[in-house]
């Protein structure tokens, strides 16, 4: 009987520690970019319906929706969803601050904002 009450406290502990995880519905938590700057398309399993790219300073820019097709620069980041397709499309100026920078992106997801911190390399 204890050997089965402590299975049961283990199987209830991984199920606890589950359900708070944070749900990124299949997106990158983080995207690098080089000095050089460059283009990713992070992949996720549901699309956003809003999106916006912030410093974490109490600053931040929200897309403008043109016929489905949000887009948001700020800073030297610009991101690009369309809605309905689960996918982010970034674009990373080059840096030539000599400093890393790191930006975050948005987007709401089911009532539920998810984001992904971006970085770019000095």
């Amino acid at each position: 009987m204890k050997r089965f009450m402590i299975i049961a406290a283990l199987v209830l502990a991984a199920f606890t520690f589950n359900s708070c995880e944070e749900d990124r519905w299949g997106y990158d938590n983080k995207v690098v970019f080089s000095a050089d700057g460059g283009h990713e398309d992070v992949e996720g399993d549901d699309s956003v319906y809003t999106l916006s790219i912030g410093d974490k300073n109490g600053n931040e820019k929200t897309a403008i929706d043109a016929l489905g097709v949000m887009t948001v620069t700020y800073d030297w980041l610009t991101a690009t969803a369309v809605k309905g397709e689960n996918e982010i499309h970034l674009v990373a100026a080059p840096n030539k601050t000599g400093k890393q920078r790191k930006l975050y992106v948005y987007g709401m997801i089911r009532n539920n904002v998810m984001d992904i911190t971006v970085i770019q390399n000095k």
